[in-house]
């Protein structure tokens, strides 16, 4: 069971949710006090997951989050198309770990581990 759950600050909520759609993020729940006010939401990718916040004072843009899944090469075949990715898939971290790294549209980092 994950016990902590980063958040990323985010500048418009649709934009993201749509960004992170493409990587297989689905929508657990969202919150806004009233319309027009910012939204703070939680998403999730298997059974990891990540809040994403438009308040401002809550965090900043540029966050780095890690995802540990079964297989970074499989991943990076069903998302290349879909998004940039910054980084394809290598062993940049040390020989037992595969990794890439994608930026959202904010520039925060995302960086999904295998280990080999």
């Amino acid at each position: 069971m994950q016990r902590v759950v980063p958040a990323l600050r985010v500048t418009d909520y649709p934009v993201s949710q749509d960004f992170y759609a493409k990587l297989g993020f689905r929508e657990d729940w969202r919150h806004v006090f009233e319309e027009g006010l910012p939204i703070f939401a939680a998403i999730s990718l298997r059974e990891m997951q990540i809040f994403l916040t438009e308040h401002s004072g809550d965090c900043s843009s540029g966050g780095l989050v890690h995802f540990y899944i079964d297989n970074v090469d499989s991943y990076y075949e069903q998302v290349r198309l879909k998004v940039d990715v910054e980084q394809p898939p290598s062993n940049s971290l040390g020989s037992d770990l595969r990794d890439m790294a994608i930026r959202d549209p904010d520039g925060n980092r995302l960086v999904f581990l295998s280990k080999t």
